[in-house]
């Protein structure tokens, strides 16, 4: 990393602000003024030159001001992360608009992201954990007509997963309650990957060909665990993009708005947060999206016991206000644990 000395870092974070402010490159002249350190136009100019020369700030024009790089940004964002405070300004705010929602963990991470993108106006994301982040609980089955089964899922994150099936035989309640009891005992502390795979397996011994109950809660069951949708993505605030000068070029607001319609690349790179620990910030082509390069991503991974159930983050261009946007997502992710973990207690 970057080692630089006083004043050179006092110069630096002046730029870094002063373009995440306006959206300008910033002059020899306006360092002077902001900065507020004593050091002549010629002498910040002579700090910008070496500046430059490190590969800090850049020269968009011959006759412009200078503006941060992506190290730039590293830099002035790692300062940050070191002394950053949870900030309360928006924590009762953040509150009331979780609670409202109920005890749904999927409405409370959908509402998660429409308030993320609301207070940092920027793009709010919410993307729940793959199988293996998620534990099993229970299962049951519930008679829903003469002829359908309602197959209900329940992760011990809190996590509900429900899907109908025909049902041929007119198997009753009693006997449906059985089968999630023998389910139940069978997949207790697997994660739902190993459980489907533990499903599967049992589906290929010879013993289910002398056990039709068996065969028959093995089939119901592998129905749900092997649906492809368990993963969700949620995003609010899209609209908030068109507002950044950065993308007022149609080309990088299509890539952009690509990248928010496909999605999968959105989990792969919230995946990254999901094994970390605390916020993350991947500046520009840190994340490893071009389609978004001129992007930054603050994300922050939600636990709720052993288990990692979702990553929350906020997407915005490199210029977005870190200062603003890492501390509310530190925040909304706290309070989000909290309230999960009180629908998690409710259900035990």
């Amino acid at each position: 990393m970057v080692a630089l000395e006083q004043r050179s870092e006092k110069v630096l974070r002046t730029i870094v602000t002063e373009y995440i402010s306006t959206g300008e490159p910033v002059g020899s002249r306006t360092v002077a003024k902001r900065g507020g350190f004593g050091l002549s136009a010629a002498s910040v100019r002579n700090i910008m030159s070496d500046l430059t020369d490190m590969g800090l700030i850049s020269q968009p024009h011959v006759s412009a001001g200078r503006v941060p790089t992506d190290l730039a940004y590293r830099l002035y964002v790692d300062s940050l992360l070191k002394n950053y405070i949870v900030d309360d300004r928006y924590r009762e705010t953040i509150e009331r608009l979780l609670k409202d929602v109920g005890l749904d963990p999927r409405d409370v991470l959908r509402q998660s992201s429409l308030v993320l993108a609301g207070l940092s106006r920027q793009a709010g994301v919410v993307t729940t954990s793959p199988l293996r982040d998620q534990t099993f609980k229970t299962i049951e089955f519930i008679k829903a007509a003469e002829d359908r089964i309602l197959v209900v899922l329940v992760s011990t994150s809190g996590f509900v997963q429900n899907k109908i099936i025909y049902d041929e035989d007119n198997i009753s309640q009693e006997t449906l309650e059985s089968f999630g009891r023998m389910l139940d005992d069978m997949l207790k502390d697997l994660d739902l990957l190993e459980a489907r795979e533990r499903i599967e397996r049992e589906l290929l011994t010879e013993k289910v060909e002398f056990n039709l109950a068996l065969l028959k809660a093995l089939r119901m069951s592998h129905s749900i665990l092997s649906q492809d949708d368990t993963r969700e993505v949620f995003i609010g605030g899209q609209s908030n993009i068109l507002l950044d000068p950065e993308f007022s070029e149609i080309k990088k607001l299509k890539a952009v708005l690509t990248t928010f319609e496909e999605k999968t690349k959105l989990l792969k790179l919230l995946d990254k947060t999901l094994q970390a620990e605390g916020i993350q910030v991947f500046i520009g082509s840190e994340h490893g999206l071009d389609e978004i390069e001129n992007c930054s991503v603050v994300a922050y991974p939600i636990r709720v016991g052993d288990s990692v159930v979702a990553s929350i983050g906020v997407v915005g261009p490199k210029r977005m206000n870190y200062s603003v946007v890492v501390p509310l997502v530190d925040t909304t992710a706290r309070i989000l644990t909290q309230l999960l973990r009180t629908v998690v207690e409710s259900r035990a």
